[in-house]
């Protein structure tokens, strides 16, 4: 491979080998001819605009140190679960899968990546020098008896992930992704995800995002999604100093039923960014986003969510929503959803609000003996309640409840 020729790029990617997966080499020279002529973001850049990168630029990773399996067991949520366990170089994979359900590593998957794309400096350094990463495949007509549960721990250094997941024809699956980091370290992770949805699957990603001061967690997102199939990514950013999420999801197939949602708890001063892309393609297709955040302290969140709606794609029903609740004079939200429309018969709505908790509810809460705080807990309980719907795991839902009540000392 040619060198890279930016001084911060060229001091990134010092340590990196070139990846090993099977990658079409028409997109390894794009990615490279990309390289050439980039520098890291700024915020000149659209997809950067709210985005400040210096602190990554100029970060000292630590050192990358492997966990042993039981200390990667001590990180899972859910007590019962095909679960993967993938830290730094290592992964661990589950033993007696069931009939219609193969995990298996990328690097004994070839043409995974045939249809791959990248929109930015990090999606091309991860084609050029991912690591490793997981192939996992619901064959058609299966329903998973229990879930797929994946714990990506993160131990210092820096890391390039690629996932594909492929779900049959009428397959229905539920996928926990488990983002980690250890404590006193510092690194970073990009990871991609690979979606291929067929004809009436029904699946449901949630991903719980729950890393430590010092690590940069980025997830590349990226579904096709056929006719008829019901497909939703549900991420809930619970810590993490620096977490940025982009995803696109493109409706290929009629009457399919798209959902993102998204909830982000920030203190201190975190910075969280969920950039997301629904593309309806063909008619009669429904999608709906709703993404809610709670900023305190000198935090910062940036929601970007676009909606295309193609000229064929007429009956579209597409919803997007992001709600904020700022409870500090010094965080800030950076909030702008749009809609692009080149079809006529359609229906389809946005809306974004900032605001602080309502004075008047508080108000009727403490009148009726309840201590601020509760109050407060309260309020906010019931703002996020929106999006901690579509959690349908009880296992799950207490593991964030848990978490949150630790980190903000609320009540739950």
């Amino acid at each position: 491979m040619e060198t890279i020729v930016s001084n911060k790029l060229q001091q990134f990617v010092v340590g990196l080998d070139p990846t090993q997966m099977s990658m079409p080499h028409a997109l390894q020279l794009t990615a490279q001819n990309h390289l050439l002529a980039q520098d890291f973001p700024t915020t000149k850049s659209e997809r950067f605009k709210y985005t400040r990168l210096a602190k990554l630029a100029n970060a000292q990773m630590s050192n990358s140190l492997l966990l042993e399996k039981a200390q990667l067991s001590q990180q899972k949520i859910l007590t019962d679960a095909y679960t993967v366990y993938i830290n730094n170089k290592q992964i661990i994979l589950p033993a007696d899968l069931p009939s219609g359900l193969q995990i298996k590593l990328n690097t004994e998957e070839p043409d995974t990546f045939h249809e791959a794309s990248f929109y930015d400096v990090f999606g091309a350094l991860n084609i050029l020098y991912a690591q490793n990463g997981i192939s996992i495949r619901v064959a058609k007509n299966c329903t998973l008896d229990k879930p797929i549960q994946i714990i990506q721990v993160n131990s210092g250094g820096k890391y390039f992930y690629r996932h594909h997941f492929n779900f049959g024809e009428n397959a229905e699956a539920a996928v926990f992704i488990v983002t980690k980091s250890t404590t006193d370290s510092n690194s970073f992770a990009h990871t991609h995800f690979q979606y291929d949805i067929a004809q009436s699957a029904r699946i449901k990603v949630y991903k719980i995002q729950d890393c430590c001061a010092g690590h940069f967690d980025f997830h590349e997102d990226r579904a096709k999604q056929n006719a008829t199939s019901h497909f939703e990514i549900n991420t809930l950013t619970l810590d993490g100093s620096f977490v940025r999420n982009d995803t696109m999801v493109a409706v290929q197939g009629e009457h399919a039923q798209t959902y993102l949602n998204g909830a982000y708890w920030l203190k201190e001063e975190q910075h969280v960014a969920n950039y997301t892309t629904i593309d309806h393609q063909v008619a009669n297709c429904e999608s709906f986003e709703t993404y809610k955040g709670v900023a305190g302290d000198k935090a910062t969140a940036v929601f970007n969510g676009k909606v295309f709606v193609r000229k064929d794609a007429q009956k579209t029903n597409a919803y997007q929503s992001n709600a904020n609740v700022l409870l500090s004079d010094s965080a800030s939200v950076n909030s702008k959803p749009e809609l692009e429309i080149y079809a006529d018969d359609v229906k389809c709505s946005h809306g974004s609000t900032t605001g602080q908790l309502d004075e008047n509810a508080l108000f009727y809460l403490r009148a009726r003996g309840l201590s601020a705080a509760t109050a407060k807990t309260l309020l906010l309980q019931a703002f996020m309640e929106d999006v901690l719907t579509y959690v349908k795991h009880d296992e799950a839902l207490a593991y964030v409840h848990q978490r949150i009540a630790e980190r903000f000392d609320w009540n739950y």
